[in-house]
This record gives structure tokens, sequence and C-alpha cells, in this order.
């Protein structure tokens, strides 16, 4: 079966709620459901996190108390490595669940320096228009 998404979700205040790294605590239900859902649906799950060695481990094995597995973790997955025969650090994914994950739109604004008006735009924007992208 040929997926349709890929989902790259980090663990730690993520899919386990605990405020300490690296505490397990209360799963985070809805996106668990969620992926549960999206591979049902035939999209591909990869575990991405920083934790390594025993604490990966029991990051999995938390999961899958939780009936989530994954398609890989902290890896891309098989079938794009053997596609493109490369296998980068930054794993490939549509979308990248994480708690500490911001949308380039979301970046806060800045001021624009030397302008009679002295005018406030948010940092996408300020970006555009240095790149000459926007009027």
């Amino acid at each position: 079966m040929k997926y349709s998404e890929v989902y790259a979700v980090d663990f730690d205040r993520t899919l386990n709620l605990a405020e300490t790294y690296p505490q397990l605590g209360e799963p985070n239900r809805e996106l668990i459901t969620f992926l549960k859902e999206r591979q049902q649906a035939g999209d591909k799950i990869i575990l991405w996190t920083c934790r390594e060695g025993d604490l990966l481990k029991s990051a999995v094995k938390y999961c899958r108390n939780y009936g989530l597995e994954f398609e890989a973790v902290n890896d891309n997955l098989k079938e794009n490595i053997e596609q493109f025969n490369n296998n980068c650090r930054k794993v490939f994914a549509d979308y990248y669940i994480d708690d500490r994950n911001v949308s380039f739109s979301d970046l806060p604004s800045v001021t624009l320096k030397g302008s009679k008006d002295m005018q406030s735009v948010g940092i996408a924007e300020y970006i555009m228009r240095r790149f000459g992208k926007v009027e």
C-alpha cells in the first residue's frame, strides 16, 4: 500500500506530557489517537526525538503500551532511503509535530529600520522584503 503522508513526531512534551525530562508522564491521548488513525488510513509515523540508548528504548516502549508503533525511529523511512539512495540526518516528513515547533509565519515581529515610519512586521514578511519578494 502506498502511503500518502509522513508524520515525524517528537516524544518529550509532545507524546509524553511529563514536564521534566526524562520523566515519563501522562500520554497525549488525543495525539496518539490521531496518529493511530492516520496509520490506519495508510500514513507513516516516524518517532523523531533527541533521546538515545535506554531513554529511546523507554520512549518506544511507552508508545507501544498505548498502541502506537512507528515505521521508523530517528531515521528516514526505508522506502525513502532506497528511493533517493540517501539517508540524510534530517528525516523527511510532510508534517513535523513537536512542542517546540513554530511555523515560519508565526515567528515574532521585527521593526524595519531605515523607514520614516519604523513599522513592525512579522519576520516572515521581513525576510520576504529583504530578498525582494514583497513590496
